[in-house]
């Protein structure tokens, strides 16, 4: 039989251990939130495969986006740059409770869907919808704006304007329209011979009802051709009267990058406004199109001839050629037939119309395109 004094002495060893074994549970690794886990960026890593490296699903790569917000484009990570990863613990699965009763049928995984395509979205940089256009032939337009039902001499988003269409136009109620004006003829900066016409945009309308009537001796009449018009938005200046219309065709803020031929080369001939000093965020025009296969995100150098003097007296040459130097970087966002429009997305100086340009190709994107902000394409 244990004696008083054995019994204190277990007490107090006992008193003792409490701590020791209540710090163990206290301090248990699976009762511990372990540390966020990092991954560090290395060239050509994508979120995509990050969660296919740690998690073995890459379709969990919009969960990782959403913790690392700083990233903006999740397929165009920048080396160094660190990821946190989350938790497996983090993934909920739904557990489906199992009838052994039942015969287990082999089910076909689902394909693994690709993310959407990522572009770069020029929302922040130009109004797409003013971009304008250059055309080496005659612009004609579809209608003219002559009138309003109020006493304005200028007119913004949702005013009322008639408009007369030309004869042969075939309209119905409900079509857009892009209002602007056709520039005076202008010439080719570098042979000064004429060569077209840059059509400024300044709003959009949409057609309402017909609503024209001529007043004769005979009486009244329709005039079919004048329709009552609302305006949906301005956007450089208001609109004036005896501005024209065309067709309205939208161009998209979220423009896929695609590589081209570096060989190709062209010239920027005009910019929009007619703008003769241009730099960053400049909108302009290049004198060939998709009938040389340009397309829309096609990416060139704006490139400036570096040629200087000869510093050997012996030799009769002048002027030494070294190789072109970069200054700018355009992406096409519309291609016209024999014309293109874009837009300078990075310049380390001014320039004027006459400049060349030079396709960019590329295997891994070009890190001008970092400084854009990214966006989906369904």
């Amino acid at each position: 039989m244990m004696n008083h004094k054995t019994l204190f002495l277990n007490i107090k060893i006992s008193l003792l251990l409490l701590p020791l074994i209540l710090g163990c549970l206290l301090f248990h690794p699976s009762i511990i939130h372990a540390e966020r886990l990092t991954h560090l960026v290395e060239k050509g890593d994508t979120l995509w495969d990050i969660c296919e490296k740690y998690y073995g699903d890459s379709e969990l790569w919009p969960k990782l986006w959403q913790m690392n917000p700083f990233v903006t484009n999740p397929h165009l990570l920048t080396p160094g740059d660190v990821i946190t990863l989350f938790d497996t613990d983090d993934i909920k699965p739904i557990i489906v409770k199992k009838d052994e009763s039942l015969p287990v049928k082999k089910t076909e995984e689902p394909a693994k869907t690709e993310p959407a395509i990522t572009g770069v979205s020029l929302e922040g940089v130009t109004n797409v919808k003013a971009l304008g256009f250059l055309s080496f032939e005659k612009i004609n337009p579809w209608g003219t704006l002559f009138a309003t039902d109020s006493e304005k001499i200028m007119w913004a988003k949702g005013d009322t304007v008639f408009v007369i269409f030309n004869e042969g136009k075939a309209v119905e109620i409900g079509d857009e329209f892009a209002i602007g004006r056709a520039s005076s003829l202008i010439r080719h900066p570098i042979t000064g011979k004429d060569m077209g016409y840059i059509f400024s945009i300044f709003g959009r309308l949409v057609v309402e009802e017909q609503a024209g009537m001529v007043q004769a001796k005979a009486g009244a009449y329709s005039k079919k051709n004048i329709f009552k018009t609302k305006i949906l938005e301005t956007y450089t200046r208001a609109v004036h009267i005896d501005d024209v219309i065309i067709p309205y065709q939208p161009v998209p803020s979220c423009v896929q990058p695609v590589s081209m031929d570096q060989k190709f080369e062209g010239l920027i001939v005009a910019a929009k406004d007619e703008l003769q000093l241009i730099g960053q965020h400049s909108v302009v025009y290049i004198d060939q199109g998709s009938n040389k296969g340009i397309q829309q995100g096609n990416l060139f150098e704006i490139i400036k001839k570096n040629i200087v003097t000869n510093p050997d007296p012996k030799d009769k040459s002048k002027q030494l050629i070294l190789p072109d130097i970069p200054i700018a970087t355009i992406i096409i966002l519309e291609s016209r037939p024999d014309t293109s429009t874009a837009i300078v997305i990075a310049a380390k100086e001014n320039f004027s119309t006459g400049i060349s340009i030079r396709g960019l190709s590329w295997v891994d994107p070009p890190s001008v395109l970092s400084y854009l902000a990214g966006c989906s394409i369904p």
